[in-house]
């Protein structure tokens, strides 16, 4: 990927298509840059004029001085192809198009001469259909956004990446009006050339960023984010992703179970997860996870974790506990000094635990006390105070306010503010005021245990991944089970019932009859699939039974023979798939299996490469992971020979570009020492086309 260094510190700006109007959408930039002090050369673009506001015009981008770093297109969609054309003739290193009338408008082909130019050129592109880009720290606006307008976003250290220009703007004016800190922001547009995960990748290697802040709709070259959020994780980074699209349930049919099981949303959430991206529900919750981040920084730096609570409502400590479990915020119980603190202040029958509620029992000068004392609670790294105009003089507390925040920096914790009823706020100034102070404000407790616990996971540990492997040429079917070396229990495949019976005989029944087809790809619902077969005669009634069945229900389908297996006893079965995520590429499904799998619905995904211990944290967060490990007093299974089993099918998978999807449906996990056996096995190659 080429260095982004030109595009976003741009020592010299183009404006094509500059116009003298400020008012005018193509006039903005030029004001912009002279009113925020950009330091760099500006050059307007503009045959009609001499000079636009003291700044000489160029009549053409051929006029223009060699190698500037930015062009910012002005023009409408009909001549920016050419514009871009030019410019990268004239050597610019990188542009902007903002104009609209492309993809998005059904003109995918002119967009296509975009991305050709830039793939022909080197030139790299943001846009079209985009609102820009800023840099507040060095008053760099290349952009025509509305809120510049009123403010720019003081300078800081979250960079903001939107794929959608109005949510976009409306983003900058809450960090404006929130006093929020912009490294830089980028609004991606169409993404013809340049892709929100690029940004994502110089982001990581700046050194003044701390949290990479997205609203994505979709991403190019997907693939690459597992490997970009554990770098990201390296350098000390966070990424919160506002993603759209939940609704989106459904990819298209697939031949095998995997395929049916692959949401894309809950492929994305998996795989977030796994990548330990913060995910965020609304722009409410980006807001506040960047607010956390503004305030407190990097969690890494932070030393006690625990959240302490102070409230007058027992009901919302409850829907705070309810919130802090949702995102994995710890509530610690208190010391005995603290409990005993807190006693000497309220009344007999009130609980002291965690959160505490003071109800109606304390004045301003009680209820100080105990929210200085829980401060001091060696577990406790942020503390929460929830106000209400039923119990407190906000004019008096607020001095308070600001001197309990710097006493809790000094000590190395936060203090956050929130209220019992999200219309009994502090006003704006005395809120900008609280925020100065270093404490973090929002209008629910809801909200700030939200964007605390979402912060402090950016920290968390998470399972060692793993690095790819050289991808490897497509063999046949049989090549790839062989260097999967996928377990496969003993079977016979025959085209008479005669063969069948000798091969039971010789194995010992009970045994499995399976129909064995190319066009076939769930038997059971084909009536192919015969179980605990206890003898020749009813071998004989079974195939027979299976001929009339599997005829019905495919007149068409190829029959390659009957499958004869050992029918196998104990143990539980899995379904353990990989596919090809349209979006994020290679994936692995481990989850529940058998004849249940999709009425259960009980899976996880991973997205490749994918170690044995993020295999092995799937499979313990299934509901069905206590089976595994044996509950109700049962042995444990061979969870371990499942995951080394599961492990080489993932990493012959990801290496394998010739194969488009392989079922294990089941693998049975055997009793503990027994191993992991697949009972049945479907391998479909890139060239296959989808059956129904």
């Amino acid at each position: 990927m080429s260095d982004l260094t030109r595009l976003l510190r741009p020592a010299s700006i183009a404006l094509v298509g500059a116009s003298p109007d400020a008012t005018k959408l193509a006039g903005r930039p030029l004001a912009y840059l002279k009113r925020y002090g950009y330091q760099g050369r500006i050059h307007p673009v503009n045959p009609k004029h001499a000079a636009i506001d003291g700044v000489a015009c160029s009549p053409s981008i051929q006029a223009l001085p060699r190698d500037i770093d930015l062009a910012l297109i002005l023009l409408p969609a009909h001549g920016v192809v050419q514009a871009l054309e030019e410019c990268a003739q004239q050597g610019v290193a990188t542009a902007i198009s903002i104009a609209g009338g492309f993809a998005e408008a059904g003109a995918a082909d002119e967009q296509h001469k975009l991305t050709a130019i830039c793939q022909r050129t080197g030139i790299r592109l943001v846009g079209p259909n985009c609102v820009g880009l800023l840099h507040p720290a060095h008053g760099i606006t290349a952009t025509f956004s509305s809120e510049l307008k009123n403010a720019m976003p003081r300078p800081g250290k979250v960079a903001l990446f939107t794929q959608s220009g109005a949510l976009g703007n409306s983003l900058l004016q809450s960090f404006n009006d929130l006093g929020l800190g912009l490294a830089y922001w980028v609004s991606t547009g169409n993404e013809a050339d340049i892709g929100v995960l690029e940004l994502v990748e110089h982001a990581i290697s700046d050194d003044g960023v701390e949290l990479i802040a997205l609203y994505v709709e979709g991403l190019k070259q997907g693939h690459r984010l597992l490997d970009l959020a554990r770098r990201a994780r390296a350098a000390g980074k966070a990424i919160v992703v506002l993603r759209s699209g939940r609704s989106q349930l459904g990819r298209a049919a697939a031949v095998s179970h995997t395929g049916k099981l692959a949401g894309a949303w809950k492929v994305w959430c998996d795989v977030a997860a796994q990548a330990g991206i913060l995910t965020v529900d609304n722009l409410d919750q980006l807001l506040d996870v960047a607010t956390a981040f503004d305030l407190f920084g990097y969690p890494s730096r932070d030393g006690a974790a625990g959240l302490g609570v102070l409230t007058i409502s027992g009901g919302l400590g409850v829907l705070i506990s309810d919130a802090a479990a949702d995102v994995g915020l710890e509530l610690p119980a208190f010391t005995a000094q603290t409990q005993a603190a807190l006693r000497s202040v309220l009344p007999p029958q009130m609980s002291v635990a965690n959160p505490v509620d003071t109800a109606l029992f304390t004045d301003e000068k009680g209820y100080s006390l105990c929210a200085e004392t829980v401060l001091h609670d060696p577990a406790i790294g942020t503390l929460l105070l929830v106000l209400t105009r039923l119990a407190h003089d906000y004019t008096a507390l607020l001095p308070w306010l600001e001197r309990l925040s710097g006493e809790a920096r000094a000590m190395g914790k936060r203090l956050a503010v929130s209220y019992l009823s999200s219309s009994d706020t502090l006003g704006a100034p005395e809120r900008r005021q609280l925020v100065r102070a270093g404490a973090l404000v929002l209008p629910t407790a809801e909200r700030v245990v939200g964007a605390i616990g979402r912060r402090a996971m950016a920290a968390r540990v998470l399972p060692a991944g793993e690095s790819a492997g050289a991808a490897a040429a497509g063999g046949t079917v049989e090549d790839f089970l062989a260097q999967a070396r996928v377990p496969l229990v003993s079977e016979g495949v025959f085209g008479d019932v005669a063969a069948a019976c000798a091969f039971a005989d010789t194995h010992g029944y009970p045994v499995v009859l399976k129909v064995v087809s190319p066009d076939i790809a769930h038997k059971s619902e084909a009536g192919g699939v015969a179980l605990n077969i206890a003898d020749a005669a009813a071998l004989q009634a079974a195939w027979a039974r299976m001929q009339q069945s599997v005829a019905a229900y495919a007149p068409q389908a190829r029959i390659t023979g009957y499958a004869v297996q050992p029918m196998l006893r104990g143990g539980f079965e899995l379904i353990v798939g990989c596919s090809v995520d349209p979006e994020l590429g290679r994936v692995l499904m481990v989850g529940a299996g058998g004849i249940w799998a999709e009425v259960l619905d009980d899976v996880r995904f991973l997205a490749l490469p994918a170690s044995p211990d993020e295999i092995t944290r799937a499979l313990d967060s299934l509901r069905v992971a206590p089976i595994l490990r044996g509950a109700r007093g049962q042995a444990p299974l061979d969870v371990s020979a499942a995951v080394a089993a599961i492990h080489r099918l993932a990493c012959q998978f990801h290496a394998d570009t010739g194969v488009a999807e392989v079922d294990l449906n089941p693998l049975l996990v055997r009793p503990h020492g027994q191993g992991a056996v697949a009972l049945d096995v479907l391998v479909v190659p890139v060239s296959s086309p989808p059956k129904e």
